[in-house]
């Protein structure tokens, strides 16, 4: 996302007022448009939902597609996506172009057959209509290839043509739905769902055409070339599934309790507990922003600096600088950012009290829901320090950080669940101070052994062969299997 970034602080060189609303607001829709998206679609949605005087079995049927699409999607992809930016990466550094998209489509094409499977193991034996089953298929389906194609942002650079792609996603989705929903054709559930489906296949296709016109069509690419780095590459891929499997584990542990709902014996959630989650994480969107705009520019600057006296000759003095100038800007700018979050928290803490009563929230719930701010706070912090230590090619330290997330939410969230509703969200909370503080260990022991873990501690022999992934890249292409990690060593 570094290259995002980069675009992004362009705008910021406008002095006016304006210039910095514009800038602040482009980077806010680079940085969390999906999410954006999503929620907004669905809060609107439930708004005509309420002016219609629909019922809550159709208003929960479609919430429990929603929920259960964007969780699940995230956690089938969210391994494969972070290989994919590594892949991505080392394509363009060695400006091998020519499998940038057909990786695309090799990665979508994998996600989907895995995301048949999956549903189809869900949906089998449900009593759920069978057009509403298909219809949140093909939402998962579509967050998939979003997710899939977020990757690729790295290379963009028109952003407003992005934010029309955002807008024509949102406004055709909530048009589409009151037109659905005024016309009764389908049933509530089912035509909110097709206007979502719609306005996500939009979102979709355009991602999908903006990359191929960047980069060409895979017209004599290989789809699957970049199947060795799953192997290779196996912690990352570790690490950002426990990670993502630790931030909705909490969630999934809750719905098996008392607070669950069985929405037409197929989705259970706890929109008691979901919603004040969901609320939660809303708190750290501007760590997001602040982080590619202002952390990650500055740090990947001193970054480039430090790898090109390494790698380019320079003397011994040239290399010690860039590495104190490094640690004092990435030390640096992590401390302003998570400042600068932690100044957000406090608020969403000072104003979520009056709100969430005045939503109708219980008091137990607006409790849990300060509870949930700061372990939010914590989880945004994790996923930041995660990626600097990807930028290292820590890999045995994110994916140990991986495991200790997924694994500590898993058995705090199971003893909250025995201890009652009064422990709920606190588990989330530990375990993710937990991670946390593990992560600022990892972080600070790699920094000061940083020229030991360069220099030292690679590999001294380079092994293409990365086992069955590599196997059957190889099986499928032979020779002409691009091997874009030598080529980025020579």
């Amino acid at each position: 996302m570094a290259g995002v970034g980069f675009e992004l602080k362009r705008l910021f060189r406008a002095r006016t007022a304006t210039g910095h609303l514009k800038a602040y607001s482009y980077s806010a829709i680079v940085t969390t448009g999906p999410f954006v998206l999503l929620t907004s679609m669905v809060l609107v949605i439930g708004v005509l939902f309420h002016l219609h005087g629909i019922g809550d079995d159709e208003s929960a049927v479609f919430l429990g597609a929603v929920v259960y699409s964007f969780v699940f999607s995230q956690l089938l992809s969210s391994g494969f996506t972070i290989v994919l930016t590594r892949y991505l990466a080392d394509c363009i550094t060695v400006q091998h172009y020519r499998d940038v998209t057909p990786s695309l489509f090799g990665m979508s094409a994998i996600l989907l057959v895995l995301g048949a499977v999956a549903a189809t193991l869900f949906f089998w034996g449900k009593p759920l209509a069978f057009g509403l089953k298909l219809l949140a298929y093909i939402f998962f389906s579509e967050l998939l290839l979003i997710w899939t194609a977020s990757a690729y942002l790295t290379a963009v650079k028109r952003f407003k043509y992005l934010i029309l792609g955002y807008l024509a996603g949102v406004v055709l989705s909530v048009a589409l739905s009151a037109l659905l929903l005024d016309a009764a054709w389908l049933s509530p559930a089912a035509s909110a769902l097709f206007a979502m489906d719609v306005g996500m296949g939009v979102l979709a296709l355009f991602f999908f055409l903006y990359i191929t016109s960047r980069f060409g069509l895979p017209k004599d690419g290989m789809l699957f070339a970049f199947l060795p780095y799953l192997g290779r590459h196996g912690r990352l891929f570790i690490g950002a599934f426990g990670y993502t499997l630790g931030l909705f584990l909490p969630n999934i542990i809750i719905w098996q309790g008392p607070w669950g709902v069985l929405i037409e014996g197929t989705f259970l959630y706890a929109p008691r507990y979901d919603v004040v989650v969901f609320y939660a994480l809303l708190s750290i969107l501007p760590l997001s922003t602040m982080f590619v705009v202002k952390v990650e520019t500055h740090f990947y600057e001193r970054y480039a600096q430090y790898f090109t006296a390494i790698t380019r000759g320079g003397n011994l003095q040239m290399i010690e600088d860039a590495r104190k100038d490094l640690l004092y800007v990435m030390w640096f700018e992590l401390r302003q950012a998570f400042e600068f979050q932690f100044v957000f928290t406090l608020v969403f803490l000072a104003f979520g009290n009056y709100v969430l009563s005045f939503a109708g929230l219980d008091y137990n719930s607006v409790n849990m829901f300060n509870v949930m701010l700061f372990a939010s706070f914590f989880v945004g912090a994790l996923q930041v320090l995660m990626i600097m230590l990807e930028y290292f090619d820590f890999q045995s330290g994110v994916w140990r950080l991986g495991a200790i997330a997924a694994l500590g939410n898993l058995v705090l969230g199971i003893l909250s669940l025995y201890l009652g509703e009064k422990s709920y969200g606190f588990g989330f909370f530990l375990a993710s101070l937990m991670a946390l503080a593990y992560s600022i260990w990892v972080l600070m022991r790699f920094a000061r052994g940083i020229n030991y873990y360069v220099f030292c501690a690679q590999p001294v022999f380079y092994q293409a062969d990365a086992g069955i992934f590599w196997t059957i890249a190889h099986w499928l292409y032979g020779k002409d299997l691009p091997d874009l990690e030598r080529m980025e060593k020579a």
